[in-house]
């Protein structure tokens, strides 16, 4: 069995406890040392991600395809694809 050990992201202290969870769904905990609140690890995906599919997506590989590899929905890699063509 794996354990994994949280860390706060404001002062790396591995003195927290479980708080609640937010709107979504995700484990908030609290920092006993700087009292940070919050949700410590993030499920957002970073822009060299979504870089990497969206240049994957455009070598003509299945969009689906992608979307199982980067472990993201299709509609994700659709609506990144839009605003890269855009700001371009």
């Amino acid at each position: 069995m794996i354990t994994t050990q949280l860390v706060c992201r404001k002062c790396d202290s591995e003195n927290l406890v479980r708080n609640g969870s937010n709107g979504s769904g995700n484990p908030k905990s609290k920092c006993k040392d700087c009292g940070f609140s919050g949700v410590i690890s993030s499920k957002r995906v970073s822009e060299w991600t979504k870089d990497l599919a969206c240049a994957s997506y455009q070598e003509k590989s299945s969009l689906r395809g992608v979307a199982r590899i980067f472990e993201v929905s299709h509609q994700s890699i659709l609506r990144w694809t839009k605003k890269s063509r855009a700001s371009n």
